[in-house]
């Protein structure tokens, strides 16, 4: 009998020690690196565009989801669209190209991120994933914010 005591005591301790609710707010170290690198006509003559992304985090990223904004040359906004990088490990690079099949290259003068969604699994809260973005840009058109 002391020894169930004793052992549902100490199963009381622990379970105020361990946390029963894993999502809790934990702290992402690193970035997830964006780079437009290269925009060109396709065969469609629509604009082909390569995008290069790494991933800096600690974690895999099992699908980056960008939500994307397309000005044409006059600065109106074309379309949105929704760009998907599939599982990324940690500290691997990823190379994308999507074409806009009815949108020349100098017709473009924008492309905003206007969202980035799943950059950490459910059970982290607290991250704001467009935080985690570092950007650049090898092209005329215009990229990011």
């Amino acid at each position: 009998m002391l020894f169930f005591r004793v052992t549902a005591a100490a199963l009381m301790v622990l379970a105020t020690v361990i946390p029963v609710n894993l999502a809790i707010a934990q702290d992402v170290s690193g970035k997830i690196g964006l780079e437009l690198n290269h925009v060109q006509p396709n065969q469609a003559g629509g604009c082909r565009l390569s995008v290069i992304a790494t991933n800096g985090l600690e974690r895999p990223i099992d699908k980056l989801g960008l939500e994307l904004v397309v000005f044409n040359k006059d600065g109106i906004i074309d379309r949105l669209m929704r760009l998907d990088l599939r599982r990324m490990s940690a500290g691997k690079t990823k190379v994308q190209q999507f074409d806009l099949t009815d949108v020349p290259c100098d017709g473009l003068s924008r492309l905003h991120i206007n969202d980035v969604l799943n950059c950490v699994p459910p059970a982290i809260t607290g991250v704001y994933c467009p935080d985690l973005l570092e950007l650049s840009n090898r092209t005329s058109v215009q990229f990011g914010d």
